[in-house]
């Protein structure tokens, strides 16, 4: 089970708990009976957290499930799932069928192989009965022991939520057993099992980086380098296990999903032990192509041409013959490098005055959040009792109170998760910590200032001069969304602020209640809390909103950054190379993506394309009319985006997906963080 952020009263899981428990043992639990736990356990979670209804990250979510459950035993279950609006990295199921995934770890997730390893464990977990056989009486009491240690730090303080609910801590074995069956489910569906490995390797490289998110994922879960022997010592698995014709399966629906880096480490395998298979070296030559290695490619699809399979040539010669005709164009193309120079140092100078302004505004959001923590530590200390771990009757005052309780504490959570991604995204550029944002674009600058240095550059690099005051304009694009995230962010935390003091004048009022005759708060303590009560509630609700407000902005500026860059890689020059991008778009939105010839005739970079097909297809449109409204407009594919609604994580966790396509290397990943 991945790391958990939040989770289901105490109360409720006892309540669940002791109903079934003393009375049989545990693998008797009927499938009914479990189903009905299970929707009892998901009006709390549904409670605890925002459930995400953005159509494309759901329809992402239930495709890659949908073909997990086609395979699943049982039949009886009636899986779901849903995304939580949660940054952490987690996914988490309770009992007959229910799964969870936070909105983090999509994002977080490379492709769709690795959701599906992400799913296809949580989904083991429910197979195995991994939660009945749990539940035994001997093991109430270390659960419950070790939720105290799950607590988010400000819920904690105010003891609403556990951080993960019953499952939180599996024991190894099951942990393993999931894993496993996740992986069956994978190689029946059609995914590429070894993104199982792949996903933990990521999650290894990422706490290696000393990112908070992970944190939990590694001190509730078996070792990471334990959990990736244990899938390694799987022949489904591990490539060097695999047969060739595994491997070669596996390339080529990585390949046709669009996942071109992943595919050409796998076809290089193949070819490792069978040099001559035309099959392979054609992959391998197209993802070549697809990955700007045009050298390399024409080299490998020529050897095609000799091997004697008829189809497989006729493809490689259709390719070779695109490949001579861009070639030819290629002596076509001058650059005038002094002007180009000229706009580069022109932005240099703006990024180093946005820099400036955004470290400035980061160092206040810090001490904010200080002074923040510090204030919901101090007036926790006022709370007279938990009301989350009071069984309240239904209908009566105290279930009133426990639910706007739990009402401040969800917007108190959620302004805090929000704020805190927001000023610590902003990042640094200190030496030896640089990260976040800040780093990125100062990577970005320096990867755009190295080819103006050449007197000759590549024909590719060529080709891609024309795009780069598009890319200049999109950066200061994203640093004016970066300074607009972190002034709302700075706001919401003064909302948050006044809250808490709404919040410590409601518990002054609540610690001089009483209880009544039948163990209700009184009806005259009642009435003169409930107005702070409700201030609270509606204060605190009002900085989650405006919390919410400053991640809409700051994903909008991470958007900026992946469509800038997507047209980085280059895939603008030749068509050939450009087709691949169209493909990647049209595995996941068939008939949406727009042409080469489009994109030529509009003036579009590749980024803008892939934003732009992306928007069509949250928003019902189609990517014309998003690149003529931007254009009728004066405003960005991002900020059409914005102004239809869409949700602007949706649009960078598709950006991303769309960059890492071409990007994406655990190996070197790995081996970089050692």
């Amino acid at each position: 089970m991945l790391r958990i952020s939040r989770a289901l009263p105490i109360g409720l899981i006892l309540a669940m708990l002791c109903a079934y428990v003393p009375a049989q043992p545990a693998l008797a639990l009927s499938t009914s009976s479990e189903i009905q736990l299970g929707r009892d356990a998901d009006r709390q979670v549904q409670d605890a957290y925002t459930v995400v209804t953005d159509p494309l990250e759901n329809a992402l979510v239930n495709g890659v499930a949908q073909k997990l459950w086609a395979q699943v035993a049982r039949k009886d279950v009636p899986y779901s799932i849903k995304v939580l609006d949660a940054p952490d990295i987690n996914a988490f199921s309770t009992l007959g069928g229910f799964i969870y995934i936070n909105e983090g770890t999509i994002d977080f997730a490379q492709s769709d192989d690795e959701l599906a390893a992400v799913i296809g464990h949580e989904t083991g977990h429910n197979e195995r009965r991994h939660a009945v056989t749990f539940a035994n009486k001997a093991q109430i009491a270390s659960i419950l022991l070790g939720i105290g240690s799950l607590f988010s730090p400000f819920i904690y303080r105010f003891g609403q939520l556990a951080q993960a609910g019953l499952m939180a801590k599996w024991s190894r074995m099951d942990e393993n057993e999931a894993d496993a069956y996740g992986v069956l489910l994978m190689s029946r569906a059609g995914y590429d099992p070894y993104a199982a490995v792949t996903f933990m390797q990521h999650l290894q490289a990422t706490h290696n980086e000393g990112n908070n998110l992970v944190d939990k994922f590694f001190a509730d879960h078996p070792a990471t380098a334990d959990r990736v022997k244990t899938l390694l010592n799987n022949g489904d698995v591990n490539p060097a296990k695999r047969s060739n014709e595994q491997l070669l399966t596996s390339a080529l629906h990585n390949q046709a999903e669009g996942r071109y880096n992943i595919a050409a480490l796998e076809f290089s395998m193949v070819l490792k032990r069978d040099s001559q298979n035309a099959q392979a070296l054609l992959g391998m030559g197209e993802t070549q192509l697809a990955l700007g290695q045009s050298a390399k490619s024409e080299q490998t699809l020529a050897q095609v041409t000799t091997l004697g399979n008829e189809q497989a040539t006729k493809v490689a010669e259709a390719h070779l013959t695109a490949l001579h005709d861009s070639q030819r164009k290629t002596d076509l193309l001058r650059a005038n490098l002094q002007p180009l120079r000229e706009q580069y140092a022109d932005a240099q100078a703006k990024e180093a005055q946005a820099v400036s302004l955004l470290q400035t505004r980061r160092d206040a959001g810090r001490d904010q959040l200080k002074a923040i923590a510090a204030r919901v530590q101090a007036i926790s200390y006022s709370l007279p009792f938990y009301p989350s771990r009071i069984q309240a009757r239904p209908h009566s005052r105290l279930e009133v109170i426990v639910k706007n309780f739990n009402a401040m504490a969800r917007s108190l959570d959620t302004a805090m998760a929000k704020t805190s991604a927001t000023i610590g995204g902003i990042g640094t550029l200190e030496k030896n910590k640089a990260a976040g944002m800040l780093k990125d674009d100062a990577d970005t600058f320096n990867e755009l200032g190295e080819p103006l240095k050449l007197q000759q550059a590549p024909a590719q690099q060529l080709a891609l001069f024309p795009s780069y005051p598009k890319i200049f304009g999109e950066i200061q694009e994203e640093d004016g969304d970066m300074l607009r995230a972190a002034d709302a962010a700075r706001g919401a935390l003064a909302l948050l602020d006044v809250g808490l003091g709404k919040v410590d004048q409601f518990f002054k009022y609540l610690s001089r209640a009483q209880p009544d005759a039948m163990g209700d708060i009184s009806v005259l303590d009642f009435n003169a809390l409930t107005p702070s009560m409700n201030d609270a509630v509606e204060q605190l609700s009002k900085a989650a909103v405006a919390a919410a407000q400053s991640e809409q902005l700051f994903d909008m500026a991470r958007s900026d950054w992946l469509e800038a860059r997507i047209t980085m890689l280059g895939l603008g020059f030749p068509s050939e190379r450009y087709a691949t991008l169209d493909q990647a778009l049209a595995d996941r939105w068939p008939g949406q993506e727009l042409s080469y010839e489009q994109m030529v005739q509009n003036d579009l970079t590749p980024g803008e394309c892939a934003a732009a097909t992306i928007v069509a297809a949250d928003t019902n449109t189609t990517p014309l009319a998003i690149v003529r409204e931007a254009r009728a407009e004066n405003r960005s594919i991002v900020e059409v985006a914005n102004a239809r609604g869409m949700r602007s994580k949706s649009l960078e966790i598709f950006l991303g997906l769309t960059y890492l396509d071409y990007v994406d290397d655990p190996v070197k990943e790995a081996a970089g963080h050692q």
